[in-house]
């Protein structure tokens, strides 16, 4: 069973704020406007790439179950192609410090992943489908009657 997505979004989103207020700080004092852009730029893509996931990985499982890993896979082939295609367009620009960006990526990344671990483990999810379970006691039972 998936966890519901939105508590997961909630908690990422709001941990990604947390980290915003030391990032921007750190970055406006020490890479001025430029480290500033790519902070911005490097928690909102974070930001997106985690929730388009999020949210295309669930609604998929709640429609096609077998679809899931196809669906998984293929939003992190697009989020690596449309990383690369955007650290190939901003190599050499002066609006964004690609140092300053890397660490906002790093650490958001770091930071959604702890969130999603968090939720994970203060969720209460069972560890099997109630459903198959109760139908194999119903025939379990139907054979003891026999």
């Amino acid at each position: 069973m998936i966890t519901a997505a939105g508590r997961t979004i909630r908690v990422g989103l709001l941990v990604l704020a947390v980290i915003a207020l030391p990032a921007f700080t750190v970055a406006g004092f020490s890479r001025g406007p430029a480290g500033l852009a790519a902070v911005a730029l490097g928690l909102v893509l974070v930001a997106s790439f985690f929730t388009v996931s999020k949210v295309a990985v669930s609604v998929v499982a709640r429609r096609m179950r077998a679809m899931v890993l196809p669906t998984a896979l293929g939003t992190y082939l697009i989020k690596i192609v449309i990383l690369g295609a955007l650290l190939v367009t901003l190599e050499g620009s002066s609006a964004i410090d690609l140092a300053a960006f890397a660490w906002a990526v790093l650490t958001g990344v770091l930071g959604w992943l702890g969130a999603e671990l968090w939720v994970a483990t203060h969720t209460r999810v069972p560890f099997y489908d109630p459903e198959v379970f109760r139908a194999r006691d119903d025939s379990r039972r139907d054979t003891l009657n026999t």
